[in-house]
């Protein structure tokens, strides 16, 4: 759920990520669907990392390859619900289900946030967030 903005995504595991108003009282409307080509096999977790309240990244987890997709979380003037694909990131974690993100500085070690995916054994991988921007993607 992304509360700044109001939205509410969840994976179609075989179709995409789709895109709804959080609020009940806009409606269930389907605004987007997104990452609908690319994935190995079934769309998973979807964590958001926030550069400002507007802004930032979806990373959703592409379970069969061991990796996630991240898109833009904002869209643009003309295409507000366009989510753009900007990076493909491996990860170790095997058939991640589950992730979560945190974009602040928690310590030394993460200083542009933590990003934690789970393995199906519920292994836990900590990432920092800039070895998952690489050059691709900000940092907070």
């Amino acid at each position: 759920m992304d509360n700044e903005l109001g939205y509410i995504y969840y994976s179609d595991e075989q179709t995409g990520i789709r895109q709804y108003y959080a609020d009940p009282e806009k409606g269930n409307k389907q605004l987007s669907i997104f990452g609908t080509s690319g994935f190995a096999v079934d769309h998973e977790g979807i964590s958001i990392y926030k550069l400002s309240d507007s802004t930032g990244y979806i990373l959703v987890s592409d379970q069969g390859a061991n990796r996630f997709q991240v898109f833009r979380r904002e869209g643009t003037r003309s295409k507000p619900f366009k989510h753009e694909l900007l990076k493909v990131v491996n990860v170790a974690a095997r058939e991640s289900d589950g992730s979560d993100i945190v974009s602040m500085p928690l310590n030394n070690t993460f200083r542009h946030g933590l990003f934690v995916v789970m393995s199906t054994d519920r292994t836990f991988h900590f990432y920092r967030w800039e070895d998952i921007a690489g050059k691709e993607l900000g940092v907070k």
